[in-house]
């Protein structure tokens, strides 16, 4: 097993979303992601750091056991499977595509989760893409009201300015070139079809590429 994956296994298996874990090591998020696949090895006083928060001993993070870690011990929950219920969650994506923090979960279709969260006093309705989610960690704090799964679809989106981004595909080599700069800010979607998503004034994307959409919060 690699560095990598016992970072990433470690930090499941304490609930941390990798934002959160970034913030204690004072580090960003990307750096995190880049460590949990291998596109880079943490400096030795972030090993440690790390060893400390998981509370391992660096021989464990690294590498060094005395039995062998079981991959599956630390899976994530599965979200298809998972009773949403009115809990809030951090949801990562896989590679360099950005997560949410903090959010509910207010409906899903066979593409996307719909979510919404707040954004300093702004209340704000989103979409993440399901193929591309990597880790669905709940988090301790509850949503103040019930979620109801029949406020957000789809079409609520319609008409809106949003944010929208595509996956982020791995590049060249792994962990350069790999950021993909297609990301749509302050665009208007004008309709949602089965395999598309038009947007106003004509331009068509791949609902198979969409990893985030969020309506402005401004």
């Amino acid at each position: 097993m690699t560095l990598g994956k016992r970072i990433r296994q470690f930090r499941l298996q304490k609930a941390i979303s990798q934002e959160k874990l970034a913030e204690e090591l004072n580090v960003s998020r990307s750096a995190i992601a880049k460590w949990e696949t291998d596109g880079g090895i943490p400096e030795l006083d972030n090993l440690i750091q790390l060893a400390k928060t998981f509370d391992v001993s660096l021989d464990e993070l690294t590498g060094n056991m005395k039995k062998q870690m079981n991959e599956n011990e630390f899976a994530p929950i599965a979200y298809s499977s998972y009773d949403f219920g009115n809990q809030h969650y951090d949801i990562e994506l896989t590679g360099w595509n950005d997560g949410v923090y903090d959010i509910s979960i207010m409906n899903e279709d066979k593409d996307f989760l719909f979510y919404r969260k707040m954004v300093k006093t702004k209340l704000v309705y989103g979409i993440i893409g399901k193929r591309y989610i990597a880790s669905f960690l709940p988090t301790k704090k509850i949503a103040d009201e019930p979620v109801s799964v029949i406020e957000i679809n789809r079409d609520y989106f319609c008409g809106k300015p949003v944010v929208l981004e595509l996956v982020k595909k791995e590049g060249f080599i792994k962990g350069l070139f790999d950021f993909r700069d297609d990301n749509y800010r302050n665009v208007v979607i004008d309709t949602f079809e089965e395999l598309v998503l038009r947007l106003q004034f004509g331009r068509e994307l791949n609902i198979s590429e969409i990893t985030k959409i969020e309506e402005l919060a401004d």
